[in-house]
């Protein structure tokens, strides 16, 4: 087999444009020797790709097929022998990313899969690992709504995977020997490395399933066993959560269509730190501007979101006021889209995350049954204490609400509107501080203002000093 490109460099130091990731492709036989002998030819010959190598692992067959570059002396089952693959590559060349393809994939829908794979995997260092549409048991892996969806877990059918993927996080379990589990497993490691799986709009393959198993109902009666086995004594008899990505913790972003830039910029770095949460309720308000425009709305689209609602402008009142009812308008949704133990994470679509975002929400667990809210940013220096006194509170950027909480200031609305003067951030602090509960804030800022002109007031946003950038 031909190494299409190994004196390139993968950073592109030399000049001109940055080459291509350099990328294994893993295929796996056993006992489809005809089947696979026709796809090494396709991946060498047709796929569309400069900078690849083929390695056809055969895993003990009693026919190996013609386009072997190794053999296994014998059947170390699915994810042993991809294993032994990923090892004879990793010790050959130093690759950007391994593609561990089953023998029993087509390529009807083009010659561009790994083109399209790579380019996304690689937009992004928090993607960890990616994969093309496909039919699967698994529906949501039929078809993506985005270039780069974020997903829980991906069939290892035609996964590619960074190899700094595979440092941080590790292989498959090798336990997991017939390979089911490996996705929930491996999905759920990503997940808590603070990555993210993706499954790409932009291709798609087909799988042929089972190819190369002669009794499918005892494989199945197998491998759902040793499944259950392995992942119930890693994380426990209720191991099945691990099939979901669904935090605790469900995002309400509030958002408009002013400034589509900047919301772009937003929803970038809102996916990059999206292993942390829940899928999102956003709520568009449109008191400044009833029309949407096709690029806003497919951003919107881009955060995958659980629901969306418009908030419409009020009638005979100002921007400002309406806008001021566009947040409760807003809690009232995520109260309605959440279930008891969730916390509710509040966002002005006008931010971006620091890196650290993922671990320190994490860190912040349950909060204090006293707790009104955490604030996870700081305008300015900061407020110097981790109470914030009520008086001095101010912006809504990244606010963490205990769902209780959350439930309070709508039933009470129209008291509070009544009583306290906007904007919504005095509303909230001055009324739950009323109640008896503390407002904290985080130790530093994790979200810091897009620069741009505040689209409430008109002015610059305030910049926080306190910043983890």
């Amino acid at each position: 087999m031909t190494h299409t490109a190994t004196t390139e460099p993968t950073n592109g130091r030399n000049g001109g444009a940055p080459a291509p990731p350099l990328i294994a492709i893993i295929v796996l036989n056993y006992n489809t020797p005809e089947m696979t002998d026709a796809l090494a030819n396709y991946l060498e010959s047709c796929l569309d790709y400069p900078r690849k190598k083929l390695y056809v692992v055969d895993n003990g067959s009693a026919r190996p097929p013609a386009s072997a570059t190794h053999r296994l002396p014998e059947n170390l089952g699915f994810t042993r022998g991809m294993h032994e693959g990923y090892l004879i590559a990793s010790r050959e060349d130093a690759y950007d990313a391994y593609w561990l393809l089953n023998s029993d994939v087509g390529f009807e829908y083009g010659n561009d899969v790994l083109l399209h794979l790579a380019r996304v995997l690689f937009s992004s260092e928090g993607y960890a690992q990616i994969a093309p549409q496909h039919n699967s048991p698994h529906r949501f892996m039929e078809r993506a709504t985005a270039e780069a969806q974020p997903v829980p877990y991906l069939e290892p059918t035609a996964t590619l995977v960074k190899a700094s993927t595979i440092g941080r996080v590790g292989f498959w379990d090798l336990e997991l020997t017939l390979g089911w589990g490996v996705d929930y497993d491996y999905g759920y490691r990503v997940r808590q490395a603070g990555l993210l799986n993706v499954l790409t709009s932009r291709a798609r393959v087909t799988h042929k399933e089972h190819k190369s198993i002669a009794d499918f109902s005892d494989y199945r009666g197998r491998a759902s066993a040793e499944m259950n086995a392995v992942l119930a004594a890693k994380y426990g008899a209720d191991w099945g959560r691990i099939m979901s990505d669904e935090s605790r913790v469900v995002p309400l972003v509030l958002t408009c269509d002013r400034d589509a830039d900047l919301t772009a910029r937003f929803v970038e770095s809102f996916n990059a730190v999206r292993p942390a949460t829940a899928r999102p309720v956003v709520v568009i308000d449109t008191s400044g501007n009833e029309k949407l425009s096709a690029r806003y709305l497919s951003l919107v689209a881009a955060l995958d979101p659980r629901a969306v609602f418009v908030h419409p402008r009020e009638p005979g009142e100002s921007t400002y006021d309406s806008v001021q009812e566009a947040a409760g308008f807003a809690l009232a949704k995520a109260l309605a889209e959440t279930r008891e133990g969730d916390s509710v994470l509040f966002l002005e679509d006008d931010v971006r995350f620091s890196p650290k975002f993922p671990a320190r929400l994490r860190a912040a667990g349950e909060l204090a049954p006293d707790a009104g809210f955490l604030t996870f940013y700081l305008p300015g220096r900061g407020y110097g204490s981790p109470v914030v006194p009520p008086e001095k509170f101010y912006g809504t950027q990244c606010v963490l609400f205990p769902r209780p909480r959350v439930a309070e200031i709508v039933s009470n609305w129209a008291d509070i509107k009544r009583r306290i003067p906007p904007g919504y951030d005095i509303r909230w602090s001055r009324f739950l501080a009323e109640r008896g509960y503390r407002l904290y804030a985080a130790e530093a800022s994790y979200v810091q203002h897009l620069e741009s002109v505040s689209r409430l007031h008109g002015h610059p946003n305030h910049v926080s000093q306190a910043f983890l950038d």
